[in-house]
This record gives C-alpha cells, structure tokens and sequence, in this order.
C-alpha cells in the first residue's frame, strides 16, 4: 500500500496538469499622431500596448513607424461622424451621406496612411456606427484586405458595428472600459481595476486609453502580474478572443441587411473622446 501510494504522489507531482492561465488583458492607445512628445512617451511604455493612429495627422507616419520598430501592434484610429462635434473629426472621416465608392476610396486612402495597421477601430462615430448600411460599405472593405480586424469602440451603446463586422466575417470584438474619461490619477487607478475585475471574471478584457500625461504615468507604474493578469499584445488577444467566421467565401457586392443593436452591458461611459482633435493645431504648431 505504501509503495502505491508513493508511486501515485510521484505521479502527480511529475504530472501536475495543466498549467493555470492567467487572465488576459489587452490595452488600446487611441488618438496617436498629433503630438509626438506624448505619442512617442505612450509607445515607449514597456508593456505591448497597441496603438491607434489617426490617419492624416502630422506625425502618423512617423509615430506609426515608431511603434512598428518596437514590436508593438499598429491599428487605423478611423474618423468617423459623431452625433456631435463633427468639426473635431480631422481628415479621413467618414461620414452617413457618403456613397460606397466614397466610403471604400477613404477607408482605402486611411489605410494607406497608417503603416503597420492589422486592424481598425473608430474614432468617433456615434452616428456613423448605428448607420448599417455604411457600415456594410465598410465592414465589406475590411473583408476584402481579408488581413484585418475590426475592434468596435462603443462610443455610443447603440452600436451596430461588431454586429456587422461578425456578419461580414471579420474577426471582431469590443472594448470593455475607457481608462481616461476623466484625466485623474485616481480615475484612471480606478478603471485598470475594473478592467482587472472584468478579466478574473470573463477571462479576458479590453481597455482604451488616451496619450494624456496622466494616463501615460498611471501606465507606465501599473504592475498588471501582481494582481494576477496578463498583458498581451492586440493581436494576441484577437487570435483568442475575437469572434471569428469563416470568410472565405466572398461578400455579395452589396449587403443591404439590417441588424438589431447588440445588448452590450456598458462597463465605462461611452464616449467620443474628441480631445486630440481639439488641440491638434496647436499641437502641431507646437511640435513641428
């Protein structure tokens, strides 16, 4: 009896099972491109954060670049319209009036204006993002690059966006929590706990934030494996989680489908988070 016992200790220990996974939690930094102290402080934090670059800015290209040359993911920050404050869009937008030859040839032109971009995510679009059949425009464009994902901001709680990215077979998810609605230290500590919270409960979690000095700091003494999650890289994160369909059948030209509103649990306030275009001239005035 004894020796069996031994041999089913020893057993266990050379054999202990599966390792236990910690949770996962990727971080976008959306509004990159129109100040290059920030943009390049955000992409020297140590962590594999993502970055959104706004296509057009001034220092998109370059900042782009930056992020690429560090290993880190590089997405499209697309403009999209808002139900407010259009005048903060910034070149590339894309707007509900437009036709799909218009909406395909901008989101081309941004495309091209963002190096490195594996994926595409709003800026913006309150409006624009509860719109189908722009949507379908875009989201049949994405389709086509047959490389790309789409990551729906949710800034408004009526999005149709990760609805019709699925439907158009595009590996898809959204963001769980805004980081930097209110530019605090306490706000933003506060948020990264949430989106700590989220991840030991789903087993995963998405955040934005912003270039704001704050939340660079706040990020940059941020300890995520000391409270038991992980930070991966975007692209990482969308290989395990992003809903997937096979897409290799092709689109029809024109999808005129509607989709009902995803019943989203809203983890932060929605947001436009215009604050980059709202300083940009300066900005550049400022940096060139």
């Amino acid at each position: 009896m004894h020796n069996i016992a031994a041999i089913l200790i020893t057993a266990c220990i050379a054999n202990p099972g599966p390792p236990i996974v910690a949770p996962e939690i990727a971080i976008v930094i959306d509004d990159i491109g129109y100040d290059s102290r920030r943009g390049r402080a955000a992409i020297e934090l140590t962590k594999p954060f993502a970055y959104a670059v706004l296509p057009f800015a001034p220092f998109a290209k370059k900042l782009a670049n930056l992020a690429h040359q560090q290993g880190k993911d590089v997405i499209l920050h697309l403009p999209m319209e808002a139900e407010q404050d259009n005048h903060l869009l910034g070149p590339g937008a894309l707007r509900v009036n437009m036709s799909e030859l218009e909406v395909r040839s901008i989101f081309a032109k941004s495309l091209a204006a963002v190096p490195h971009a594996i994926g595409v995510n709003n800026h913006m679009g309150s409006r624009l993002t509860t719109e189908s059949k722009s949507l379908n425009w875009l989201m049949q464009s994405i389709h086509d690059r047959r490389n790309l994902f789409f990551l729906d901001s949710r800034t408004t709680k009526g999005s149709l966006a990760l609805s019709i990215a699925r439907a158009a077979r595009i590996p898809a998810t959204s963001r769980d929590v805004f980081l930097d609605t209110v530019q605090s230290r306490d706000h933003v500590e506060g948020q990264l706990q949430l989106l700590i919270k989220l991840a030991k409960k789903n087993g995963h979690a998405l955040g934005i934030a912003h270039p704001y000095d704050v939340t660079i700091s706040a990020l940059a003494q941020w300890r995520p494996k000391h409270q038991g999650v992980n930070v991966v890289k975007l692209s990482d994160y969308m290989d395990r989680y992003a809903h997937r369909i096979d897409r290799s059948t092709p689109l029809r030209s024109r999808q005129t489908t509607s989709f009902e509103r995803c019943d989203q649990g809203d983890h932060s306030a929605a947001t436009e988070y215009p604050h980059a275009q709202r300083e940009r001239s300066d900005q550049s005035r400022r940096l060139h």
